[in-house]
């Protein structure tokens, strides 16, 4: 067993690299009340383990890979204590790409233009987050990402392609940019589509259920003293939401408002326009180098 442990070790160590290969264990309680029940569970929250590097293929040219996949630490035993290792596995990250001058292009699983552009500045850590939004994409797969930047201008851009009987090229894209200026204050805009008619069998569903192009922006990195803001819009057809962040060293406060019209494709069968609000105040505590306690009331 010795022998073939150490067999199988070195090759990968070699490729790989100790320092390219991660892991982040995060395991809480949470209380929960909805409005019927409320009871307190023990859970894993978006633990996860990778692998990702680099290798340079010469004539300014480098390439790019990781894999990530997510750990759910509970156990599936059919009662207290029972010994059953079956937690569940999922994918988190799984793409290659190359970069140079020109920039980079990646294909894969992994947050894409319209979440770096929109998304990504104001969506905060764990659980609350990202519930109250018009088109939060997250991390999407089967995508083909460009990005590159010129001084204070970054731009980007990512179609997504999956085989359907309509023979569409392109089943749905997202272009984006954003702007730097002043004290590390950055503006990004995006817009995301898609290629086909739902009404005709084509095109992927984005947004809330609905095929019409979601147009969003985003502010981070507005200071007032050790204060710091951000701020997100996204609009599609007559749904609406708005995001805010406001942080002050380890405390921070997160508030999403978000519209559904009457005739919105999530709104179906209302009668009335629904307006849900979400509201986060969380505090991170650092005991460590690459350990923390995080407190979050949603």
């Amino acid at each position: 067993a010795m022998a073939v442990a150490g067999t199988v070790a070195a090759p990968v160590a070699v490729q790989a690299g100790a320092d390219e290969i991660y892991a982040s264990a995060r395991v809480g309680l949470e209380y929960a009340d909805s409005g019927g029940t409320a009871d307190t569970a023990i859970r894993s929250v978006a633990s996860r383990f990778g692998a990702r590097g680099e290798t340079d293929l010469g004539n300014g040219l480098t390439g790019f890979g990781r894999y990530e996949w997510g750990v759910d630490f509970n156990q599936d035993g059919t009662g207290f204590g029972q010994d059953d290792d079956t937690g569940s596995f999922t994918t988190r990250h799984r793409y290659v790409g190359l970069k140079g001058d020109f920039g980079s292009a990646l294909v894969g699983r992994t947050y894409h233009t319209f979440y770096n552009f929109v998304v990504g500045g104001t969506d905060i850590p764990w659980v609350g987050s990202g519930f109250n939004q018009i088109a939060y994409v997250g991390r999407t797969d089967k995508g083909l990402t460009y990005a590159g930047s010129s001084d204070a201008l970054a731009f980007g851009a990512t179609v997504y392609m999956e085989r359907d009987e309509e023979e569409e090229t392109i089943d749905y894209y997202e272009v984006g940019g954003s702007y730097t200026f002043g004290n590390d204050m950055t503006l990004g805009l995006a817009v995301q589509g898609t290629a086909g008619d739902l009404d005709d069998g084509e095109g992927v569903m984005i947004g809330n259920g609905s095929d019409e192009v979601v147009v969003g922006a985003m502010l981070t990195g507005v200071m007032l003293g050790d204060v710091s803001m951000g701020f997100g819009y996204q609009m599609q057809d007559d749904d609406y939401s708005i995001v805010a962040d406001v942080g002050f060293n380890n405390f921070y406060a997160h508030v999403e408002y978000e519209f559904l019209d009457e005739g919105s494709d999530a709104n179906e069968g209302a009668t009335d326009d629904v307006e849900p609000v979400m509201v986060t105040i969380g505090y991170n505590q650092p005991l460590g180098r690459k350990t923390q306690m995080y407190y979050e009331a949603v």
